[in-house]
């Protein structure tokens, strides 16, 4: 993991380190080379969204990145083109299809979670993840209290179990950075009020299932998130590609920062592929004033 360093850079990634637990901006320098960089401090991003490229494909089994062979032009819903996908070998729903590469079967047999996302008490997911990634998948995606329900031996076994929840009403399997946006800009955390839904959901699934998860784990991620807390009703959300002042936190794909005594917030996920602009002076954005209530 390195500083945040200056200049412009391909955006290829942004999450969390299994071992620290820490977040991470990933891109690409000039040369190919790939850089694992920590948000902190004061700084500003910008991002040239004039042309998207892909990201390049990853080694599975070496853990590495590489850049793409023909570093090729992509249309906005792509991050990957279909070369540097089929390299990557790697397929998230797995279970949809009967063409599964080497590397996604080796990945299947590995130990898996089983686990519960709360994004508000209207949303909530199901999902599994790899063991071995730890926290590291829940982070990213920005669950501010999850319960992990059980660790299988692969993920085949896994999915079984995440197919007959989701299923179940008020559940769901996935979560777009929108609706994400949305709840952080809109709707105000309660930690217990999370942990609360959490148990209720997990008896829910018991009674309607008759699957019990003796040994959950319940946990609280926002510390993780935040170096800072803001009030749910001090957040803005940016439109611009462009984004300044103090690291609060990562969200999931959404970066808070603190400029003055605002807290502003961009889905900086949605701009995977294009060049990031890195500068350690902090520009002024022109901030919509905030109304006042009258109660």
């Amino acid at each position: 993991m390195h500083d945040l360093g200056e200049g412009t850079f391909r955006f290829t990634r942004v999450s969390y380190d299994p071992s620290s637990n820490l977040p991470y901006l990933r891109v690409m320098d000039d040369g190919g080379k790939f850089w694992r960089m920590q948000p902190q401090g004061e700084f500003t991003l910008s991002f040239d969204t004039s042309t998207k490229k892909c990201i390049g494909w990853y080694d599975l089994a070496a853990k590495q990145c590489h850049r793409c062979p023909g570093d090729r032009q992509l249309d906005d819903k792509y991050e990957q083109c279909p070369e540097c996908q089929q390299k990557t070998g790697f397929n998230p729903a797995f279970y949809n299809t009967t063409n599964i590469s080497q590397q996604q079967a080796e990945l299947n047999q590995q130990p898996h979670i089983l686990y519960l996302a709360y994004f508000s008490p209207e949303v909530i997911k199901v999902g599994i993840s790899y063991a071995e990634r730890k926290l590291a998948r829940l982070l990213e995606q920005g669950a501010r209290n999850a319960a992990i329900l059980e660790v299988f031996p692969s993920a085949n076994i896994a999915r079984q179990y995440e197919a007959k929840i989701a299923r179940l009403p008020g559940l769901c399997e996935s979560v777009q950075l929108r609706k994400k946006a949305t709840i952080l800009a809109n709707e105000h955390y309660d930690p217990t009020l999370a942990d609360q839904k959490l148990h209720q959901t997990i008896q829910r699934i018991a009674e309607q299932l008759g699957v019990k998860f003796d040994n959950s784990e319940f946990l609280n991620l926002s510390p993780y998130m935040l170096t800072i807390e803001p009030k749910s009703d001090d957040l803005t959300e940016i439109i611009e590609p462009k984004i300044a002042g103090r690291f609060a936190g990562l969200i999931g794909g959404m970066l808070i920062m603190q400029q003055n005594s605002r807290f502003i917030f961009l889905p900086i996920k949605k701009y995977i592929g294009y060049d990031m602009t890195i500068s350690r002076t902090v520009e002024q954005l022109d901030l919509a004033p905030v109304q006042a209530s009258l109660f």
